[in-house]
């Protein structure tokens, strides 16, 4: 492998855009190269110092030697390899960091470097805090007005330097589980592409995943007020035990709907039902106990649940009546063979998995 191609597939991978296959590649490459492995080590302790909010004076300096560490692993004529750190435990929240960015520093490895790396520290402070997890990851964060907000896999928040300060709001992809700390005069507002929530202090959940076809916010305790982005005459107010359903293409911008649309037709795509649940929490929130819930939910759901709670490519082949199939049930604690093995008695499909990818056939 040339080394730029090695600096791609890094990048894209410190990005989250690195595809199973490209992966698969990187991954064979790094077991058969020590010295890139090194190298890949000593990348991650670079951007693991990013992750979180602004960092100390001391872990600038940590970070500074982590870069040098880089810098001399790249050029040095030695063959020694560097000591790979442990591997970090799966349950973790990242700094999501976008492929440009990636990219530029990435590259700066390869060549000089020192510009970049001097820009970059200076503009790290300026920059907002986005926390983010991957596929088959799950993470628990506290947010600096002491808000405790727990991420689903393949989901990250972004909020700015003063968060809790002047305000409290923050933008959401994926989904998120909320228990906000009450503050009158600050009220939190989290932002989605399709609906936006204002909350004084609460507990609720909010599934936001933008290649689905619905955003929903389902409230525990206290109350929200949930808002259609670009209908200001369009807002709802929940009480516990309550969930609000909206298309995904009601609250999107007037220049990315059909023509013609009107304010009736969109109101028949937002769905307001009261949760029937058996727990002091509702079916929708139970992943923040680690356990997996479907409530009659069609397999092609199913499929994008079983992809972000395992970390796996699901694909589901078969016409409009198996994809519709539903299905409802409780996991927990169990890997995938024995989740599918469940479906496949109460679905009647075939399945096989290969890899990271599971493909499911009539």
């Amino acid at each position: 492998m040339q080394r730029s191609r090695l600096i791609e597939l890094l990048a894209k991978k410190k990005a989250g855009s690195i595809s199973l296959k490209e992966q698969f590649e990187l991954s064979k490459w790094l077991q058969d190269h020590d010295e890139d492995r090194g190298l890949a080590s000593r990348i991650d302790e670079v951007f693991g110092l990013h992750y979180g909010p602004e960092r100390t004076e001391e872990e600038l300096k940590g970070k500074e030697k982590s870069w040098n560490r880089i810098m001399k692993s790249m050029h040095s004529e030695e063959n020694a390899e560097p000591p790979i750190p442990k591997t970090p435990r799966i349950f973790t929240w990242r700094r999501i960091i976008p492929m440009s960015v990636a990219s530029a520093i990435l590259l700066c490895v390869a060549g000089t470097g020192t510009w970049y790396w001097t820009l970059a520290k200076k503009e790290a402070r300026s920059r907002q805090n986005i926390v983010g997890t991957e596929k088959g990851s799950r993470s628990r964060l506290t947010l600096p007005d002491g808000s405790k907000v727990w991420l689903n896999g393949d989901s990250r928040i972004t909020y700015g330097a003063s968060f809790g300060k002047n305000s409290r709001e923050l933008t959401l992809i994926g989904e998120a589980y909320f228990d906000v700390v009450r503050d009158p005069n600050h009220p939190m507002i989290i932002k989605t592409d399709a609906i936006t929530i204002k909350v004084l202090g609460t507990a609720f959940n909010v599934r936001a995943y933008p290649d689905e076809k619905s955003t929903a916010t389902t409230l525990v305790n206290g109350k929200v007020q949930v808002s259609v982005n670009n209908k200001d005459a369009v807002s709802y107010t929940l009480s516990p035990d309550e969930k609000l359903i909206v298309n995904n293409e009601s609250g999107l911008a007037d220049g990315r709907q059909g023509a013609g649309r009107k304010e009736e037709q969109l109101l028949e795509n937002i769905t307001k039902i009261k949760i029937v649940k058996t727990d002091s929490i509702p079916p929708e929130a139970q992943w923040t106990r680690n356990k997996l819930v479907f409530a009659n939910q069609p397999l092609h759901e199913v499929a994008n649940i079983l992809s972000r709670w395992y970390g796996v490519t699901v694909i589901v082949q078969g016409g409009d009546d198996m994809k519709a199939l539903q299905f409802t049930g409780i996991f927990e604690n169990q890997n995938i063979q024995s989740v599918m093995e469940s479906l496949q008695v109460a679905g009647g499909f075939r399945f096989k998995i290969k890899n990271d990818s599971i493909l499911i056939a009539p």
